[in-house]
């Protein structure tokens, strides 16, 4: 398979990934089953539980809370959520989705160059930590409750893992799998430590503003090395 072809497969897949993502978003796949009414009554729900989850951790929430939150019926919350566990993965599976939608626009704007909208994706995963730093606490709390919820926090990062996977396989066609997958490893690393870091540092740490070109520079190095 010639490098072009390796392209346009690694985009067509990337494409079929994201519409199922898409498609499968809580506010989306529960919305259709319910009236216009209870569709948005599931969307209150979630944003709620979000709030809730960011304040008070998955330890401190309840379904109580979610429902005052809300501005609803404990029984509310409970004909569309009957768990906490259920609210708790719907929640975090509309919240990641959101970010799948952040990969769908940079993709969309610069389909033709998968390395330009891999190095713009890692951008967003860097200036998106200023103001989301807590929300990834909270989920590496809650993934190291219990082996379900690791196994849960793994299946919904699996998603995005798979974006950056395929955009990596167009734009490293001569890497054979087990050199793609470390290239993806070594980016999560990145990131996930600069959220760290962004969300432990001081506000004034002068290395941390200058994260954003650094960490893309790095990016690029880890991308584009050939073993």
């Amino acid at each position: 398979m010639s490098e072009d072809q390796h392209k346009t497969r690694a985009i067509e897949t990337i494409q079929a990934h994201l519409a199922d993502l898409r498609a499968n978003r809580p506010s989306v796949r529960l919305a259709g089953e319910y009236s216009a009414k209870g569709a948005n009554t599931v969307c209150q729900i979630l944003g709620a539980a979000h709030t809730v989850f960011l304040r008070d951790g998955h330890a401190g929430l309840s379904m109580r809370k979610v429902a005052d939150e809300a501005g609803l019926a404990v029984g509310n919350v409970n004909y569309y959520f009957s768990t906490k566990r259920d609210l708790v993965d719907a929640m975090l599976r509309e919240v990641l989705a959101d970010y799948a939608e952040a990969h769908t626009r940079q993709f969309e704007a610069d389909r033709d160059a998968p390395l330009e909208i891999l190095l713009n994706v890692i951008d967003f995963y860097v200036v998106n930590a200023h103001t989301s730093h807590n929300l990834f606490f909270q989920i590496w709390g809650f993934a190291g409750g219990d082996d379900n919820a690791k196994a849960l926090i793994r299946e919904l990062y699996r998603p995005i893992g798979r974006f950056i996977y395929y955009l990596v396989r167009a734009i490293r066609p001569d890497a054979d799998d087990l050199e793609v997958r470390q290239i993806v490893l070594q980016l999560f690393s990145l990131e996930e430590g600069v959220k760290l870091f962004i969300g432990i540092g001081p506000e004034d740490d002068r290395a941390l503003a200058t994260a954003q070109q650094h960490i893309r520079n790095a990016a690029r190095r880890i991308i584009c090395s050939k073993a």
